[in-house]
């Protein structure tokens, strides 16, 4: 009876892996021959895509290239050099499409009737498909201890298309119209990570990672999370309960539409070094202390669609020079029954030439940040606080507003959110960028830079989120946001007694995973933002707006 390894292992030099005498040698141990076995007789035929598709419990699977799920040389389970050094595919197809109402600059006047002067009509359709391929080749068997050696190459096909109702905000040159349709290719990995040696008999190590690569700073991502060209120093202690990470970036500019990494350099550096400690006084509390530094002395950027983004197009209007130092320690873990998530930051340093001061600054501000959740079952109540501090005095030459690096939190429903996933425009500048909740009033987050003079944000939310079955999750929050402090705010816009209250928002996401893995995800949400008085003083307008939008993820 001919024997054959299981699964797809990939072709024998002669062409066949099929050993008619059980007792030929075989190249390594992985593809040893098996005998056909189909327990119950429910065995698709060896020939289908998916072998098990119907779900029948045969051991000696025979699988197919395109079945992830069988062993597949493909996706790191046979060896395709020698005796341990192996090769992974991974391809996903991330979909996101949005509709939105939002205040939309419109220069000098309205394009349609009936709008205020500065603000025109502000529905949007956006839609963002990106096709994303990672190949990784490693050597060492992971199963039982971290890799030798790793290289991985991930590449980005974007295309995006959107649809205004106001003619300036697609593009500087109105004549150019109000739909834009993009394309970018893009780098978004490419690192070799090398294991420099064991640090204890338990496999702690230490390893260095040299290239782009994405790093995530914190547990929620308040001060950094982005991909950038470096190096960096990662290992762990005792076990894995003690881990750091010394890391320097020399940040990348990002294109326009995709927000994708081009292969330009600016001219910022940022050095981050982390220390986590798992069980830290408590079981199951892990907390973490850290140091970031921003040195950003980045010149002039015009966007992809002629908008100044370097320097900040208000006040002096003149390039900034920073070096800023962040002092952090957040936790996330659970004190008995309570979650317990948490964020304390101090930043100082010089803001060289700020635009709204029209001066240098002595940076001097903080963040607190606090999530309370319970579980009960499948339901996970919570509440959250945070504030970034605001600046009193715009003029007097100390930066008193928070703002991160490039921070994309995970926050009071995070991408769900309409307040920190729209970019809230607001002459020339951003009150908001997408995917911030900071009110730094700057360039927008991915080509400009950090702004300390700015109201700062108290944001208070309650929610609740729902495992109602395995495949269907939930999650809905309610927030209350408000300005710190609105003296900047009244400085740059020259208006007295702009009011506190941003507003009020709700939003809500359900995530369904009918495989039960993250293969398909399907997304659906959206949320309503009603403005308070400070946002009216602002925008001239009380009118209610919102989003919604869907995603479709598909995996291989």
């Amino acid at each position: 009876m001919p024997l054959q390894p299981l699964g797809n292992a990939g072709a024998r030099l002669d062409g066949d892996w099929i050993l008619r005498e059980p007792a030929v040698p075989v190249p390594d141990r992985w593809r040893i021959g098996w005998l056909p076995w189909d327990r119950y007789g429910r065995q698709a035929p060896s020939d289908d895509l998916l072998t098990n598709w119907s779900g029948g419990d045969s051991p000696y699977t025979r699988g197919h290239a395109l079945n992830p799920y069988d062993r597949n040389i493909l996706k790191g389970d046979y060896p395709i050099i020698g005796d341990s050094i192996f090769f992974n595919v991974s391809a996903i197809s991330d979909t996101f499409i949005t509709a939105r109402k939002l205040p939309t600059p419109s220069g000098v006047s309205a394009g349609n009737p009936g709008a205020f002067d500065f603000f025109g009509d502000g529905d949007q359709f956006f839609v963002n498909q990106n096709f994303i391929f990672s190949f990784e080749m490693f050597q060492g068997f992971t199963a039982f201890r971290p890799v030798d050696w790793l290289v991985r190459v991930t590449p980005v096909i974007n295309l995006n298309h959107l649809e205004l109702q106001e003619h300036n905000g697609a593009f500087i040159d109105t004549r150019r119209g109000d739909i834009r349709d993009d394309s970018f290719v893009a780098l978004q990995e490419m690192f070799l990570e090398l294991h420099l040696g064991d640090t204890s008999p338990r496999f702690d190590i230490a390893a260095l990672r040299i290239g782009r690569q994405q790093f995530n700073s914190d547990f929620r991502g308040f001060i950094f999370n982005d991909n950038s060209d470096g190096v960096r120093l990662l290992g762990n202690f005792d076990s894995n309960r003690i881990q750091y990470n010394l890391a320097l970036f020399n940040q990348t500019e990002k294109d326009t539409n995709s927000q994708l990494d081009e292969l330009d350099w600016r001219d910022q550096q940022v050095f981050i070094a982390n220390l986590y400690i798992q069980d830290f006084i408590w079981k199951g509390y892990t907390t973490q202390f850290s140091f970031h530094w921003n040195h950003d002395q980045s010149d002039l950027r015009y966007d992809e669609n002629g908008f100044l983004v370097r320097p900040s197009l208000i006040g002096s209007v003149t390039p900034q020079d920073i070096d800023a130092y962040y002092l952090g320690w957040t936790s996330d873990g659970h004190l008995g029954r309570i979650n317990v998530n948490h964020a304390l930051y101090y930043v100082l340093g010089q803001d060289r030439d700020n635009p709204i001061a029209g001066r240098d600054v002595d940076i001097s501000a903080f963040l607190g940040a606090l999530e309370l959740s319970y579980d009960m079952d499948w339901l996970r109540p919570k509440v959250s606080l945070l504030y970034a501090s605001g600046d009193s005095d715009p003029t007097d030459g100390r930066g008193e507003g928070f703002d991160g690096i490039f921070d994309n939190p995970s926050f009071a429903g995070g991408p769900s959110s309409f307040y920190q996933s729209q970019a809230l425009r607001l002459f020339g500048v951003d009150l908001t960028s997408a995917k911030s909740f900071y009110n730094d009033l700057a360039g927008t987050k991915a080509e400009g830079q950090s702004n300390y003079v700015n109201p700062g944000l108290l944001l208070m939310n309650a929610g609740l989120d729902a495992e109602i079955t395995p495949k269907l999750r939930a999650s809905l929050n309610v927030n209350s946001l408000w300005f710190a402090n609105t003296d900047s705010l009244e400085l740059i816009l020259n208006q007295n007694n702009i009011g506190s209250h941003i507003g009020e928002e709700l939003n809500l996401s359900a995530q369904y995973r009918p495989a039960l893995n993250n293969n398909i995800i399907l997304t659906l949400g959206g949320s309503v933002f009603f403005p308070g008085d400070g946002f009216t003083d602002i925008y001239e307008s009380d009118d209610t707006l919102w989003q919604v939008f869907a995603g479709v993820t598909l995996a291989y």
